[in-house]
C-alpha cells in the first residue's frame, strides 16, 4: 500500500507535480530568452535556443483557422539565424510575450502565447500568436518547432 500525505498525494506523485513545475519554468525561461535576444538583437544567441533541426514558420492569418498563408520557413535555426543577421541594426520588434499557456508531457510539451512587438524605430506594431513544440535533451528544453501567426488586418 502506498504511503499518502495530508493532502492525499503521495511521493511520486509530489515528485511528479515538482518535475513538471521546474519544466514549465524552463519553458518559460525559454520562451522569454528569445524574446529578449531578438529585442536586444543578440540573434546569434537563438541557435542556442533550438535543437539542430528545430524549424521556425511564420504565417498570415488567424491561428484558430484553418486557412492561413505562410509567409516564410525556416528549416533550421543557422537558416533562421542568416535571415536574421540580414535585418541586424534595422527596425526591429520589440517582443512582449503574454498569456504563455504550457502542457507538458513528458520529455516534450507545446506552449501557445501572445506576442505584441512594437518595431523599434518605427510607429508600427505586431499582434500574433505562438504556437511552440519543445523536447527536453540531456535535461535542457529546446525548441523543437515555433510556428508565429501574424494577425491579418
Amino acid at each position: 500500500m502506498r504511503s499518502a500525505s495530508r493532502d492525499g498525494f503521495g511521493m511520486s506523485d509530489l515528485v511528479r507535480r515538482i518535475e513538471r513545475i521546474e519544466a514549465e519554468s524552463a519553458i518559460a525561461d525559454l520562451v522569454h530568452a528569445y524574446a529578449r535576444a531578438v529585442r536586444r538583437e543578440e540573434v546569434e544567441r537563438l541557435v542556442d535556443l533550438f535543437i539542430p533541426t528545430g524549424a521556425f514558420e511564420v504565417r498570415g492569418g488567424h491561428p484558430d483557422r484553418a486557412e492561413y498563408k505562410v509567409r516564410m520557413r525556416f528549416e533550421t535555426p543557422d537558416a533562421l539565424l542568416a535571415f536574421l543577421l540580414e535585418g541586424k541594426g534595422k527596425p526591429h520588434p520589440v517582443p512582449l510575450i503574454h498569456n504563455l499557456m504550457i502542457e507538458v508531457d513528458g520529455d516534450s510539451a507545446t506552449a501557445n502565447s501572445m506576442m505584441a512587438a512594437p518595431i523599434h524605430g518605427t510607429d508600427r506594431e505586431i499582434l500574433g500568436e505562438y504556437r511552440d513544440s519543445f523536447v527536453r535533451v540531456a535535461g535542457r528544453w529546446l525548441f523543437s518547432e515555433r510556428i508565429y501567426t501574424v494577425y491579418d488586418g
